[in-house]
């Protein structure tokens, strides 16, 4: 009988404490500002994203999209709306929820993971996802009321001109939801969005540095290439396991008292959705999100680590 094996990814890290710890603050600096620089390359892919999404909404003679579906929605975006107000509608939005939501997902996780190494002397994968599941859940909630302005202004050009919010950036958005709809209307989708961070979270967070620390436990130098392999494997993970709660987080987001589909909560768009679309609408907008997730994933972890290193120089 073979002699079984285990994995190295599933061996716990030896927590050995270096000299001189970085301070944590540099976790939620390089972790929001490499967020922002992402989104300032893959906003047009998630603008996009958010139009397949919406696309046959409730429709059953629209229960999946075809390469021309993406082929009109991307030639409207670019060609109609131009730049500013289609492919980079609500850039104030995301750079807002990326200084908020992305800086306290990788700042909570570097608390989160120091003390976890502290305390049991290593971190395993179940250990990491741990950290990333609270860290993400705990930001998501904190950021909710910009998702909810970014889903608004990113989906704008989806609708008749007399259905548009048009609102002229984040702030603008906050004061007419705060006064048109109330506060509790900056957390509409909230359960979705939370469930969409602890995914995306624990997939990109987990998956990136499980999959370096097991390149690295392997012999591989720490450097460009371990870092664009472990972005890549982290990027594939999220979109797949996203998807499906991002479409219903961004139909509910996206609703409107006088027009259109109504929902009564997330559980309702789900069963909607299901009924008149079939399973394969919780996948509108994949190929969209593999063009934004993709390089957003690579951009975000190589300008971490080099802010990171930044940091350590100051």
């Amino acid at each position: 009988m073979a002699k079984s094996t285990r994995l190295p990814s599933a061996i716990p890290v030896k927590y050995e404490p270096k000299p001189s710890e970085p301070p944590l603050w540099h976790r939620y600096v390089a972790g929001a500002f490499g967020e922002i620089l992402a989104v300032c390359f893959t906003h047009p892919a998630d603008v996009l994203k958010v139009r397949l999404q919406l696309m046959g909404e409730c429709n059953p003679a629209k229960r999946s999209l075809t390469a021309g579906d993406f082929v009109q929605a991307a030639r409207k975006m670019i060609k109609t709306e131009g730049v500013r107000k289609g492919m980079y509608a609500g850039i104030s939005a995301s750079w807002t929820r990326q200084l908020v939501f992305g800086g306290l997902r990788h700042g909570g996780y570097g608390v989160l993971d120091r003390k976890w190494k502290e305390q049991f002397d290593g971190i395993s994968l179940l250990g990491r996802l741990t950290c990333a599941i609270t860290s993400g859940g705990f930001a998501s909630v904190i950021a909710n009321p910009c998702d909810v302005v970014l889903i608004r202004m990113q989906s704008d050009g989806h609708k008749e001109k007399s259905q548009q919010r048009m609102y002229n950036h984040v702030f603008d958005g906050f004061r007419r939801i705060l006064n048109e709809e109330g506060v509790r209307t900056l957390w509409r989708g909230c359960s979705p969005t939370v469930l969409r961070a602890v995914l995306v979270t624990a997939s990109q967070i987990g998956t990136y540095e499980e999959m370096k620390s097991t390149l690295l436990h392997a012999g591989c130098v720490d450097g460009l290439p371990v870092h664009v392999a472990s972005a890549i494997s982290s990027a594939t993970v999220a979109c797949i396991v996203t998807s499906p709660v991002d479409v219903v987080k961004t139909r509910i987001m996206n609703m409107q008292r006088t027009h259109g589909v109504q929902y009564s909560g997330p559980l309702d768009v789900m069963v909607q959705t299901f009924r008149t679309e079939g399973p394969l609408a919780f996948y509108k907008g994949l190929s969209a999100t593999f063009l934004r997730l993709w390089p957003h994933t690579i951009i975000l972890w190589m300008g971490q680590e080099r802010i990171s290193t930044f940091l350590r120089q100051r």
